[in-house]
């Protein structure tokens, strides 16, 4: 029982963070391959910039989950600092709000595109995957931003305002 509990809080704290790197990893390497591949060998693979691109997509779309998890979010911060410390905690709540409103806003539509192209059965041009695996990185990224932005607000929720408080933790 203590290996699955540390393993679901490595995952709780990683998840995120590993297939972006996987993801990032495979883009390099790929990219390596072409290279090596068009100049010393003069025998370019068709399939490498498509690839590179599904997982570039992938991070990107995972990236919205680990941004919001580690307080990544696009903020003005010298117009934040200039509130008091109340103000700034309730900024902190609302702009939680706003981006689970939006990753939730945003999944409806990212499902039905899956779920589109899984009807349809568009492949990809060079590897000859189903688009809708693709497509599924949008599902996935907004659910885990919905995820990850109900973890942080029940934290900021929790947290005080008040200087000297101890930050609370799930």
């Amino acid at each position: 029982m203590k290996i699955l509990s540390r393993f679901l809080h490595w995952l709780d704290s990683n998840l995120e963070e590993f297939f972006m790197v996987v993801f990032l990893v495979a883009l390099t390497c790929i990219m390596m391959f072409q290279v090596v591949m068009r100049y010393a060998f003069k025998n370019p693979v068709t399939w490498a910039e498509e690839a590179c691109r599904y997982c570039f997509v992938y991070s990107v779309m995972l990236a919205t989950g680990y941004c919001i998890r580690r307080g990544s979010m696009l903020k003005v911060d010298v117009v934040i600092r200039m509130f008091p410390e109340r103000v700034t905690h309730l900024l902190d709540i609302v702009a939680q709000i706003l981006a689970i409103v939006f990753c939730a806003i945003m999944l409806g539509p990212a499902i039905r595109v899956v779920a589109s192209a899984y009807k349809v059965g568009n492949v990809s041009s060079a590897l000859e995957l189903p688009m809708w695996i693709l497509y599924t990185s949008a599902p996935v990224g907004f659910f885990l931003g919905i995820v990850r932005g109900i973890q942080i607000l029940i934290l900021t929720v929790r947290k005080s305002p008040v200087r000297g408080r101890k930050e609370a933790k799930l």
